[in-house]
């Protein structure tokens, strides 16, 4: 068992294998606990009396290598969380910047690991990054960046994710070729794994299944068969098995999925075991063995009651177990399982709003040109950006008109969340950043979230991942309309469709279609659908009528 946080690639390995040689007792100590396992409790009574000892010759550096031994064999996440915080302050007493870098990312991996909890990881990895640019260790500039991928990732941002570790498997590939200890060498390639993991769970995301099963393949044929690796086949077990379900190979996608079930049991990583639930689940209901399916659905289910995480693609999980309860008119179920999923999709609502806003103010300040200049530290631009915000907040506020409210009742937008439009002169997106709204907010005009009542481009802006300039800049260079305008014509050419679609409709009141789209007023409704389709509500509904009427004769 090597020193480090297994899996999540801590990035001390350099830095302890140069250290240790110089002080015989403190490898002395090591040597007694270094052959046991993660969360292996036993191990703990060594580490103590190395931490006396490194206390007692006020040696920092090696303290804080004794807090992050700790934290990897402490089982208790909230110990674990106790230890990366002694880490942080020994790093910081050591005045080294490679280590103080190394002990916050210690504690955001514990953050997101243990605890799932996104925020506090992200500003953890941001700490440790800005740290790293006075680093010469490109291993803990990669682990930094393999874990913001992994947060890229979490919010849906996949071909950014695909870049970054993209980066990294190539930078730890090329490091196992070398002639390294075998410390580095065992994790080197732990950081190799762990990227291409990750870049297959992308892939997945993104529909790109031929190169997700490549990379299984590369992944099923490399990684050693040794114990030490036992939790990383189980990550390639899981893709696979997903991979043959997606292939309609139930069968095989239910014993890769039981593959790789025992090893993350073993170490608790609920996260990927509600994943593993959920597809089993997936593979029973296609093999019509409702049963068992739903079985498996609400061991997902408990998972998140116990430990209040979940992946965003598991609010399918909630959606089918709300759909069977109301199936079955089980107000008990459907009731909790709706207050469940009203829950997780706040909660994502919140950690994107947060997590996109931190991302795209650290690709404005934060300079990490070593690493494809994924992040920017330029102080003109800086600048630039300050002085346009404070040019077109002057310019909105003179501008502003009476009719602006009445525009927004118009559209049904709530009048105290609104944010103004901004002009497509104000703002230039970087490709990267149009990609991504484009991507999300198709997706949210697929889902038909624009029929939701008292939306605002602040509540739109965190539901695509970004913000409301930015929103809006897009909105009016790819859309050639401003926010307002947009919203409504979704809603307008909604309700048209669904007349020209069903008869009932065809007769419904006013006020209820209306209220189907989002809009509070009937009369703005019927003023919006006269201007937008060139007639009024009566006599686009007299006409589906009459080619309905035709229809059944």
């Amino acid at each position: 068992m090597f020193r480090l946080f297994i899996l999540l690639l801590v990035s001390t390995a350099e830095l302890w294998v140069a250290q240790s040689k110089d002080n015989v007792a403190y490898h002395q100590i090591r040597k007694k606990y270094d052959h046991h396992k993660v969360n292996d409790s036993t191990a703990l009574s060594y580490v103590d009396l190395l931490i006396a000892l490194t206390k007692k010759e006020k040696n920092y550096s090696e303290l804080t290598y004794a807090y992050q031994d700790a934290l990897n064999f402490e089982p208790s996440g909230y110990c674990k969380m106790m230890y990366a915080d002694s880490a942080i302050t020994s790093a910081q007493h050591s005045c080294n910047n490679d280590l103080i870098a190394s002990a916050y990312l210690g504690r955001g991996i514990v953050s997101y690991f243990n605890f799932k909890d996104y925020q506090p990881a992200l500003d953890d990895y941001i700490k440790a990054l800005s740290y790293a640019r006075y680093s010469t260790s490109q291993y803990v500039k990669y682990n930094i960046l393999y874990h913001l991928g992994v947060m890229q990732s979490y919010l849906g941002y996949y071909d950014e994710a695909v870049s970054q570790f993209e980066d990294c498997s190539a930078f730890f590939r090329q490091e196992i070729l070398k002639n390294n200890s075998p410390d580095i060498l065992y994790n080197m390639r732990k950081g190799y794994y762990e990227s291409l993991h990750q870049l297959i769970y992308c892939y997945q995301q993104m529909g790109d299944d031929d190169s997700a099963d490549r990379l299984i393949d590369v992944g099923m044929r490399e990684i050693p068969k040794d114990l030490d690796f036992v939790q990383l086949r189980s990550y390639f077990f899981k893709s696979k098995g997903i991979s043959e379900f997606r292939k309609g190979n139930y069968e095989q996608s239910i014993a890769d999925l039981n593959r790789a079930l025992p090893e993350l049991v073993s170490v608790n990583d609920f996260a990927w075991i509600s994943m593993i639930y959920f597809y089993i689940g997936k593979n029973k209901l296609a093999q019509h063995q409702q049963q068992e399916s739903f079985s498996f659905f609400k061991k997902v289910d408990s998972i998140y009651q116990k430990h209040h995480f979940f992946f965003p693609e598991l609010t399918e999980n909630y959606k089918i177990l709300l759909e069977n309860a109301r199936k079955k008119s089980n107000i008990d179920e459907t009731l909790s399982f709706a207050d469940t999923l009203h829950e997780i999709e706040k909660i994502n609502i919140e950690d994107r709003h947060y997590l996109s806003t931190r991302f795209e103010l650290e690709e404005i300040t934060i300079e990490y040109s070593s690493i494809a200049q994924r992040y920017r530290n330029i102080l003109a631009g800086v600048v630039a950006v300050s002085m346009l915000l404070f040019v077109f907040t002057v310019n909105t506020y003179l501008e502003k008109k009476p009719e602006k409210k009445y525009g927004m009742v118009l559209a049904g937008v709530d009048i105290n969340e609104l944010e103004p439009d901004v002009s497509p002169s104000k703002w230039t997106l970087s490709a990267e950043i149009r990609n991504r709204i484009r991507k999300n907010l198709q997706k949210f005009e697929d889902e038909k979230e624009f029929l939701k009542p008292n939306l605002s481009l602040k509540k739109i802006a965190i539901r695509v991942g970004t913000n409301p300039n930015y929103l809006s800049a897009y909105i009016n260079t790819e859309k050639g309309m401003h926010f307002n305008r947009y919203l409504s014509e979704l809603r307008i050419q909604y309700i048209a469709e669904l007349i020209a679609e069903d008869p009932i409709s065809a007769h419904q009141k006013t006020e209820v279609l209306a209220k189907l789209c989002g809009i509070a007023s009937r009369s703005n409704f019927l003023k919006l659908f006269s201007e937008i389709y060139g007639m009024s509500l009566q006599e686009y509904q007299h006409q589906c009528r009459e080619k309905f009427a035709a229809n059944d004769k």
